[in-house]
């Protein structure tokens, strides 16, 4: 299979950047460029490591992977990062995205972002998958091997809007925990093979 470019992929990167717009608090309460895998990742794996100053992320065929990062409990935020889909293998199948409201393994929300430029918003309570917000397309995503995305969700209260390179997708009111909530990553391979996302430029801001 071929891959763009450096060039073609920095043309995608500054495509979207036109309409980019990176988490806007100025109270920076974690951030994250993964020059290495920190310790509130939990461990690396196959399925979980650091290639190339990025987190990729690649689980097993017709299997999905999350991690929280357990260094910050928080209440409101501002959280985006950069998501290249390295290899997609089924651009319905494959997703990634950006894991909030999390509470344990079995209670969390996730934003997903597939290459084929689909977005959806899934809550897992229980140990259910229950869908928020259905599959539809996201306005301003670059699709295919290689894209790059920045995904953006914002919390406050019980409110979580989401955007995909600076463009509106949702908005959803929800249940985020009394405690406050952890934050995280996922991605989901589908049944014909390991799919690659990588994950670079995580931050999360006071709102």
């Amino acid at each position: 299979m071929r891959f763009p470019s450096i060039a073609v992929a920095a043309a995608i990167w500054l495509g979207a950047a036109g309409v980019a717009a990176a988490c806007q608090g100025t109270t920076i309460l974690f951030q994250d460029n993964f020059d290495r895998l920190q310790p509130t990742w939990g461990e690396e794996s196959d399925a979980f490591r650091v290639v190339d100053s990025q987190l990729e992320v690649s689980p097993a065929a017709d299997s999905y992977h999350w991690a929280a990062n357990a260094a910050n409990l928080y209440d409101d935020i501002d959280m985006c990062v950069t998501m290249t889909t390295i290899e997609e293998v089924d651009p319905v199948e494959a997703k990634a995205g950006l894991i909030f409201w999390y509470v344990d393994v079995n209670n969390f929300y996730v934003f997903e972002l597939a290459p084929n430029g689909m977005a959806s918003v899934w809550r897992r309570q229980r140990g259910k998958w229950l869908a928020q917000v259905d599959w539809r397309e996201a306005e301003g995503a670059n699709k295919g091997n290689g894209a790059i995305n920045e995904l953006r969700v914002t919390t406050v209260g019980s409110d979580a809007t989401f955007t995909v390179n600076g463009n509106l997708f949702e908005e959803l009111e929800g249940s985020p925990p009394e405690s406050g909530q952890q934050i995280g990553l996922f991605a989901a391979s589908p049944p014909s093979g390991p799919a690659r996302f990588g994950f670079d430029n995580l931050k999360v801001t006071k709102p």
